[in-house]
């Protein structure tokens, strides 16, 4: 199994290595192959703040994009006015959130114990020593929007049963990983490290997108996700 990324950056703070960025957003995109075949793909956010203490701590974060500030509104109490777990609580002594939106197989690619080993490269790839909570997006993918590229109508073609009951499958699958539901919510939770213990060396997993030049473009385009 190989996954090949791309990176885009959000936030406007361009001057700042996003390596060390205290305030960083970014979207990592990945193409899922198993044994050269395109088995699916997934798409990740990577966020960090300063002031874990503050009530506005990400606020100017989450509204660079429509899809991140509906994860803000789903993981804060009505209102909005504070999160349903307390940021420094959740994230403890590294002030990042990677959020795994969805990891999407091909319905030849499913039940085969793929989930865990896709979840562990990313946090082996994505996740570096800043981040410090994994959060996964466990509604099924029939009951989301679509946008899933080629195979699209291949997901839509997947049993639709009682929605709730099959997210609560879902997270009961994700339990076994070591994860937890965040209370009221449609995530799960975890610190990286139960998912795997080693940490991303070499990040951003590819180069931001918008420092690639035509040249670069052309030599990475056969590892270009979609």
């Amino acid at each position: 199994m190989n996954l090949h990324w791309t990176v885009e950056r959000l936030d406007e703070d361009e001057d700042a290595d996003p390596g060390i960025a205290l305030d960083c957003v970014l979207t990592i995109q990945g193409r899922i192959e198993v044994e050269g075949e395109k088995a699916g793909q997934l798409f990740v956010w990577y966020l960090t703040a300063d002031k874990l203490d503050s009530r506005r701590a990400f606020a100017e974060l989450w509204d660079l994009d429509g899809d991140i500030c509906g994860v803000y509104e789903d993981i804060s109490n009505p209102g909005h006015k504070k999160f349903r777990e307390p940021l420094p609580r959740l994230l403890k002594d590294a002030p990042g959130l990677l959020v795994v939106d969805f990891i999407a197989l091909r319905p030849a690619f499913r039940r085969k114990g793929l989930g865990l080993e896709i979840l562990r490269e990313v946090v082996r790839c994505c996740a570096d020593h800043r981040i410090g909570a994994l959060l996964l997006d466990a509604r099924p993918l029939q009951r989301r929007p679509g946008g899933y590229d080629e195979f699209d109508e291949e997901i839509r073609e997947l049993p639709w049963n009682d929605g709730e009951k099959d997210q609560d499958r879902l997270m009961h699958h994700c339990r076994g990983w070591g994860m937890q539901r965040l209370p009221r919510t449609r995530f799960m939770v975890c610190a990286p490290d139960v998912i795997t213990g080693e940490r991303a060396g070499a990040w951003p997993p590819a180069p931001i997108a918008d420092d690639w030049d035509v040249e670069d473009e052309e030599d990475e385009e056969d590892d270009l996700p979609f």
